[in-house]
């Protein structure tokens, strides 16, 4: 499973779940996690799920999106949402973005919260797949 991972570790109030990674990868070391920028454009995979984690305003705890209209509903965390989001668009629109969840983290959210509300979310994507 690839688990590609948006943030930008300049904004403190985007850089969250970036910084989570090396517990990510400890506590699932079969799983590819990849720290991506949406506007070096993106390859999600071809025939397997494609989890996206990423920060988000507008919500109250994480939260999983598989319906990628509801991205416009978030308020972003900064320029770089805008760019995810349009990317994952148009690769729906080439029938390029297959499966896919958006795990969506709270901005502002306290590190340890993130990291469990992760985790879980995760440990239900590798149990049910």
């Amino acid at each position: 499973m690839l688990v590609s991972v948006f943030g930008n570790p300049d904004l403190k109030e985007d850089s969250l779940v970036v910084g989570l990674v090396p517990q990510l990868r400890r506590q699932f070391p079969g799983v590819e996690f990849r720290i991506e920028d949406p506007s070096e454009g993106l390859a999600p995979p071809e025939d397997d799920l494609w989890v996206i984690v990423d920060v988000a305003g507008g919500i109250d705890g994480v939260k999983v999106l598989d319906d990628l209209e509801r991205l416009d509903s978030l308020r972003r965390a900064s320029v770089h949402d805008y760019d995810l989001a349009m990317e994952l668009k148009l690769l729906a629109k080439l029938g390029r973005l297959k499966k896919f969840k958006i795990i969506a983290v709270p901005v502002g959210m306290r590190q340890n919260a993130a990291l469990q509300g992760i985790i879980k979310v995760l440990q239900e994507i590798s149990n049910s797949s």
